[in-house]
């Protein structure tokens, strides 16, 4: 809220100092600059907001993923499930993390960075004794 204040405070300024002027067309132009820079702030914040979470019972796997609160939760009979995860060389590759159970693979830590996969991959293989 804070950056968007200042944006929206510094690109209305420069538009009001050019309108004394007699540039007054750049006022709306700033206007639609500040209503994307908010939307685009809000559409990063909501994207990064997504939250995913893993849960390893005695019999079954539990993932879950949304915003608020779970918008699709899938279980997996743990004895059934298999944990991958693959990696090339390549510096910009993260790799796929995903956990698969009678033909359905679901990716897991899509957010995450190769580190963190190889860390959550290592939990995981803990949790599930293997």
């Amino acid at each position: 809220m804070y950056l968007a204040a200042s944006l929206g405070f510094i690109c209305m300024g420069v538009a009001l100092a050019m309108a004394t002027f007699g540039l007054w067309m750049v006022i709306p132009f700033a206007g639609a600059e500040v209503i994307f820079i908010v939307l685009c702030l809000y559409w990063t914040l909501k994207r990064l907001s997504r939250k995913e979470v893993i849960t390893v019972d005695e019999d079954a796997i539990r993932l879950e993923w949304g915003y608020n609160q779970p918008d699709l939760t899938v279980h997996l009979p743990r004895h059934w499930s298999r944990l991958s995860y693959r990696c090339t060389d390549n510096l910009f590759e993260v790799g796929d993390l995903s956990v698969s159970a009678h033909g359905k693979h679901y990716a897991l830590g899509r957010c995450l960075n190769r580190d963190e996969k190889k860390a959550l991959y290592t939990e995981l293989k803990a949790a599930l004794g293997r």
